[in-house]
């Protein structure tokens, strides 16, 4: 079970991803990405699932391998205040989480909208046709865990080891 979680939050095109890699890097634990088993299990099948039931697929999968970590883990996602209150609540208790910090990706709405728009993304995700629903995320979204918040301005070079000291303050120690 996960003892500790480092949960990456923030608005697609926040840059999630990116830091969760590098922050899992220098805190020496493994980096659990709903994207990443998302595309996976896209890959798998010979045909076009639907986004949304997708995503909620490999949300279940990535918290069933958290579950399967001993220590602490990052778990990079997007969990979104009014619509994924309970399925976060769920995930951690699938992972035996009852500590962890959330890292709130932020940067200027502009940046976070260029960013998806712009990037290179896996089918699975059918971005182009949810550029209506990313605006209302962009206007709304905010950290939900109840765990402490870290927030980090992701629109240019992050301290990713002061970041780590901030997380391992919360955290205590770095085994777990």
């Amino acid at each position: 079970m996960a003892s500790f979680v480092v949960l990456v939050n923030g608005v697609p095109g926040a840059g999630k991803t990116t830091l969760s890699a590098e922050l899992g890097r220098v805190l020496a634990v493994p980096v659990v990405s709903k994207d990443a088993v998302k595309e996976a299990l896209a890959d798998a099948v010979d045909a076009v699932l639907p986004t949304s039931p997708l995503g909620a697929v490999a949300s279940d999968a990535m918290w069933s391998i958290a579950a399967l970590i001993d220590g602490a883990v990052v778990i990079e996602s997007f969990w979104f205040t009014g619509r994924d209150d309970a399925f976060l609540a769920a995930g951690l208790r699938t992972a035996g989480a009852i500590r962890g910090v959330e890292v709130w990706c932020e940067a200027p709405v502009d940046v976070m909208r260029m960013r998806f728009r712009t990037r290179a993304r896996h089918a699975a995700h059918d971005d182009a046709a949810r550029t209506a629903e990313w605006e209302v995320f962009a206007q709304a979204a905010a950290p939900l865990s109840g765990f402490p918040v870290v927030r980090v301005a992701t629109d240019g070079p992050v301290d990713v080891a002061a970041l780590a000291a901030a997380i391992d303050s919360v955290r205590g120690r770095r085994d777990g």
